[in-house]
């Protein structure tokens, strides 16, 4: 995202989890009528890079960006990341208190990542933080995403495969269906069958698979977008599979059903 040069609140600040983050957020709008956070962190042991622009209420723009892999996230799933991100354990961020007129020009700047990104409050963002009432010191009720993440369904994971590769194609079954959630898919069932292959002209061995991902969509994404971008992230993980493995792994089909 294109953003103004403002100072820095915070550099390089340690939040141990997403409570303390959202203590540095309420610090940092003290300052100001807005505000925009880097924030690098990890989920499932891969590194994403985050730039978050907000007002005093509620989330107006969010960017990931994968640090290995190159690829980006925006709105929704690059939201739901950030929120996964948080729950995961420490991160580091960057904190910039802004003006009301920084935050309007901030809009205007990254109008596609505003236009695609859900206007969550921040109590959303960070949910866990237990907030009273004025009046009464009454515990909030949980919000509509604390209960959509109590009432998720466990997916089914099928695996077809031959016995020595069993542990390694669930733990890549588990990545693939976190990845989905993370766009804004609820995965009801993910399938993997695979098979040992031996190539022609003593050219070696390795394990042919197919992936079929079956759930609902929540996203502001097409179609045929999610299933690009699931694709890609199923080979990316197959290649580190295989390097795992000590023998090559193929993803000759992957069926996205939602």
């Amino acid at each position: 995202m294109r953003l103004p040069p403002v100072t820095p609140l915070e550099e390089n600040y340690l939040c141990k989890n997403r409570g303390e983050f959202l203590e540095l957020v309420k610090r940092t709008l003290s300052k100001g009528g807005g505000a925009f956070f880097k924030v690098l962190g990890k989920v499932d042991g891969e590194p994403y890079y985050v730039t978050l622009l907000i007002d005093d209420e509620k989330v107006l723009a969010v960017e990931v960006q994968d640090v290995r892999g190159g690829s980006q996230l925006v709105g929704k799933p690059a939201l739901e990341l950030l929120k996964e991100m948080l729950e995961c354990g420490p991160v580091i961020a960057d904190a910039f208190p802004m003006s009301d007129v920084d935050v309007k020009m901030s809009v205007v700047e990254n109008m596609d990542v505003y236009n695609a990104t859900p206007k969550m409050p921040l109590r959303e963002m960070c949910p866990g933080a237990v907030e009273k009432t004025e009046e009464k010191g009454e515990e909030r009720s949980p919000s509509n995403i604390e209960r959509e993440r109590k009432e998720r369904v466990k997916p089914e994971i099928l695996i077809n495969v031959p016995p020595q590769v069993d542990a390694y194609a669930r733990r890549f079954a588990g990545r693939i269906v976190k990845y989905a959630n993370s766009l804004g898919i609820t995965v009801k069932r993910v399938k993997i069958d695979a098979k040992e292959v031996r190539y022609a002209l003593g050219a070696g061995k390795g394990i042919h698979s197919t992936v079929e991902l079956e759930g609902e969509s929540k996203s502001h994404l097409p179609y045929q977008r999610l299933k690009e971008e699931i694709e890609k992230f199923t080979y990316r993980e197959a290649a580190e599979l295989s390097k795992a493995l000590g023998e090559k792994v193929v993803v000759s089909r992957f069926t996205l059903r939602l």
